[in-house]
């Protein structure tokens, strides 16, 4: 038989060796636990503010929508272009 053994591997990648039995979890495998443990009910679900409860907070409308102080935000195309004709203002 030729080419090299499981343990010849091993000795030649050294620290490199993966222990299948020791490897952390990824992202993904992480994301899928957790979707599965709120499915569960082991693992509570995040509950967000309603459009309701938001309203009755100080930086909000009586429809939940953020209201964002005065002169907020950047004019774009002042960030792209200072000399630009056209002044369209993000928020």
């Amino acid at each position: 038989m030729s080419g090299y053994t499981k343990e010849m591997i091993k000795e030649m990648l050294g620290t490199a060796w993966l222990d299948r039995d020791n490897i952390p979890e990824t992202g993904n495998q992480i994301r899928r636990r957790i979707g599965q443990e709120i499915r569960d009910g082991i693992r509570p679900k995040k509950v967000f503010p309603s459009a309701e409860s938001r309203a009755k907070l100080p930086n909000f409308d009586e429809n939940g929508k953020y209201i964002y102080p005065e002169n907020a935000g950047f004019n774009y195309m002042d960030k792209i272009d200072p000399n630009s004709q056209w002044k369209v203002k993000v928020s």
